[in-house]
């Protein structure tokens, strides 16, 4: 096989990829403990500003460089941290987020395209503290002091009323759910997450049972879909374990977002444009294989799947966003072939009308 070939560049890839995360381990090991734990936590603290700022519409190039500014200094203070512990193959990627940051600072025209290169480093920063929280079992979440819980208003979903209530760790009933669910369907598919969650025990009590339907929908499409097999990830130079984010937060003025992420394969936009055609959901297939991010809308029509056998399937999408409308909200996906897949659902306040959504679901 020649040195440059294709095939030859991938395993060279793949065992770069392993050796990093063989040395990220080895280091892990000499960390103590208690810094850890309050490494993870600040780190999570940190994660959910970032999201925030990402948010943030910067309409304005004074408004895109200062919003740079902060990204930068929330990562200088990740790189600080990290370099204390220390872990310098962890402190390396937030030095190469902060070198994709200063590039996007650079830029003669400030614009999103620029910070693109920057968001890649961004979700590698956050698939490498997703692996420490699987390997070292140190959850990547922000700690929070315990509160008392009332009971639930009204009766959750058949699946929430058999799990056990929160116990004295304060873990959320959703997320004891969820974690119960993905084990299930992990199992059932011959493969292995690590769900983490940040915010949850934030979602208003009476909306458990609508968000636990969203949750539901896009937790089994990701683990049926999205994430390999143990095999294939390893022959990747992934964690045979994926990775599974859910992330809940409220923001001023009563709007909230909901944000869930896989580290799998990412979805395949050429398949999918050929399921719609054969479907007769589009016209003109070139347009869309130069759009990828218009393609991926179309998962969201009822009936759709690349699945060999489609039939019977489709419907979980198109599920998800009615629910999303429902409760008066917005979905957008963001994916990269072999790394991620990213749904975001904006909710605004959720008042009567996101109350009647959910007593829908129930």
């Amino acid at each position: 096989m020649p040195p440059d070939s294709p095939s030859a560049e991938s395993t060279q890839l793949e065992l770069t990829r392993l050796r990093v995360e063989h040395t990220q381990l080895a280091e892990l090991l000499q960390v103590d403990r208690a810094a850890l734990r309050n490494f993870m936590a600040y780190a999570a603290r940190t994660l959910t500003r970032v999201r925030t700022l990402l948010a943030q519409r910067a309409r304005e190039p004074e408004q895109f460089i200062a919003k740079l500014g902060r990204l930068h200094s929330h990562y200088t203070q990740l790189l600080r941290q990290a370099t204390a512990l220390p872990m310098p193959t962890l402190a390396r990627s937030f030095e190469q987020t902060l070198q994709a940051l200063d590039a996007a600072r650079g830029a003669a025209v400030p614009s999103g395209d620029a910070l693109l290169p920057a968001l890649v480093c961004i979700d590698e920063v956050f698939l490498a503290l997703s692996t420490i929280a699987q390997r070292s079992g140190v959850p990547l979440a922000a700690r929070r002091a315990p509160r008392r819980r009332n009971r639930l208003a009204r009766p959750l979903t058949a699946a929430l009323r058999g799990v056990a209530p929160a116990g004295s760790g304060g873990t959320p009933q959703l997320l004891l759910a969820l974690q119960q669910l993905a084990a299930q369907q992990a199992a059932a598919q011959g493969k292995s997450v690590e769900l983490t969650a940040i915010g949850l025990e934030q979602v208003p009590e009476i909306h458990v049972a609508a968000f636990y339907d969203m949750l539901s929908q896009m937790l089994r499409n990701a683990i049926e879909h999205g994430i390999e097999t143990p095999a294939q990830r390893r022959a990747a130079g992934k964690n045979p374990q994926g990775a599974l984010l859910v992330e809940f937060q409220p923001r001023h003025g009563g709007l909230s977002e909901l944000v869930f992420q896989d580290d799998g394969q990412g979805l395949n936009t050429a398949r999918i444009i050929e399921a719609a055609a054969a479907r007769s959901l589009v016209t003109d297939e070139a347009a869309l294989e130069q759009d990828p991010r218009r393609a991926t809308t179309l998962i969201f029509h009822a009936g759709l799947s690349t699945a060999a056998d489609a039939t019977g399937r489709g419907l979980g999408m198109r599920i998800l966003r009615d629910n999303v409308k429902r409760l008066d909200g917005q979905i957008q996906v963001a994916t990269k072939r072999g790394q991620f897949t990213r749904i975001r659902i904006r909710l605004p306040s959720l008042g009567a009308s996101a109350s009647e959504g959910a007593a829908a679901q129930g």
